[in-house]
């Protein structure tokens, strides 16, 4: 988890729930921020009015970021809400296994996605880029994971690509990753 600050004394700040309930310290739950629309937090999305009352409810402005609050009142975040896997009814952090999997050396960079499941809702899949030269299987790193992560964290697959679909920015593009290994 990585320290995102503390909130500062204009804006009200909480975690809550995917039900909206405020989540109690040290729990998971998505940032919300309190705030006037158009002047201290976002008026909306332009010509968007759907996303827009998704996004601000009741002045609140829903983030779709999820984190922690620490003892000393710091956020830790997590993962984007949207990154987050659903396995047997638990919440999966996306990143959280992408930070495991990129500690083993052979690693060079790595997505992990969720794909439907019709028994334990998504299945966690790992698609990995090896360093050059580095050797890996499935089953070695699939090992690796289950001694860092409980079980239902660990992906069910790994898939081997030479890269990953990236933004002009850098960013990897996980819709596209789910799209290409929902049609196989």
């Amino acid at each position: 988890n990585r320290t995102v600050g503390k909130a500062s004394g204009d804006y009200e700040v909480k975690l809550v729930d995917e039900n909206g309930n405020e989540v109690v310290q040290g729990q998971a739950g998505e940032i919300i921020v309190k705030g006037i629309p158009g002047k201290s937090i976002m008026s909306g999305y332009f010509k968007n009015p759907t996303a827009s009352a998704e996004t601000i409810r009741d002045g609140w402005l829903f983030t779709g970021d999820n984190a922690v609050l620490d003892e000393q009142g710091y956020f830790q975040f997590i993962d984007r809400r949207k990154d987050m896997i659903k396995r047997s009814g638990e919440n999966v952090s996306a990143g959280e296994v992408e930070d495991v999997i990129l500690q083993h050396a052979a690693v060079f960079e790595c997505a992990v996605i969720g794909l439907p499941d019709e028994i334990k809702d998504e299945s966690i899949v790992a698609v990995v880029v090896l360093k050059s030269g580095a050797s890996l299987s499935e089953d070695e790193l699939i090992e690796h994971c289950a001694h860092k992560l409980a079980s239902f964290r660990v992906p069910q697959q790994i898939v081997f690509r030479e890269s990953l679909p990236k933004t002009s920015v850098g960013k990897i593009q996980k819709h596209l990753i789910r799209e290409e290994l929902m049609r196989h």
